[in-house]
């Protein structure tokens, strides 16, 4: 049910996302990072498992993740540079440690849910992109969608080599609520900081006449002692 709403979402929200300015270079960048990610989480996993056949096709799809990374920042900077913006640094991508956190089971789930959720993502992207005519952006989600389609069939078949056709399907329900729980304590995370921002500038423009205040009457004291010597000192303004 989330993955079919998502995916409506998607659909529905393409044609007009892709077009706000600036948008489609940050959205490309966007994936690099998720790109670069996925690689750290893959090289972990490569050095985690005990099977030397997992291993070798963990390493192997790390370095097409890899690949993909630069491929959207490539293009992300080629929008970049046709609408006058300013470059964008590498991609920066950080890890969960997922393999040692969900372990390998929960690891491969949580990959080839994301990696069916990335090819649905990635088809609407090509046919919109081929339908406005953009070759170069449509064939570089085509590109990728070959991998991603791989990615998708591999990791569903170690899934059942693990733990049978039905322990597969429960790990991959598992993986997508266990996603869906991630992305809500992340937009709580988000909500919480920006709570916090707006709470202490109301907190700010609350105390500010309290700062002024001492001024003031540190200026009334200095003014009685004027009038009572008769004026100020010698050579105040």
């Amino acid at each position: 049910m989330i993955d079919r709403l998502r995916d409506l979402v998607v659909r529905l929200t393409s044609p007009l996302v892709w077009r706000l300015p600036g948008h489609a270079p940050r959205k490309l960048e966007g994936f690099a990072r998720a790109e670069a990610g996925s690689r750290i989480d893959l090289l972990a996993a490569a050095h985690a498992t005990t099977d030397v056949g997992r291993r070798a096709r963990y390493l192997r799809h790390a370095l097409d993740e890899t690949r993909h990374a630069a491929m959207f920042a490539r293009r992300a900077g080629e929008l970049r540079t046709a609408r006058g913006l300013a470059p964008a640094g590498p991609p920066q991508a950080d890890t969960e440690d997922l393999f040692a956190r969900l372990g390998e089971v929960g690891f491969l789930a949580f990959v080839h849910r994301g990696e069916a959720r990335g090819r649905r993502q990635f088809e609407v992207y090509a046919a919109h992109f081929a339908r406005r005519g953009d070759a170069r952006t449509a064939a570089l989600f085509e590109g990728i969608l070959a991998d991603e389609r791989v990615h998708e069939a591999y990791t569903r078949a170690l899934l059942v080599e693990l733990c049978g056709e039905r322990g597969a399907t429960r790990a991959v329900r598992r993986a997508g609520w266990w996603a869906a729980w991630r992305g809500w304590r992340r937009v709580g995370r988000g909500l919480a900081h920006g709570l916090y921002a707006a709470t202490m500038t109301v907190v700010y423009l609350a105390l500010a006449p309290l700062a002024w205040l001492p001024l003031r009457l540190r200026a009334r004291r200095a003014r009685r002692r004027w009038l009572t010597a008769g004026g100020p000192p010698a050579g105040a303004a």
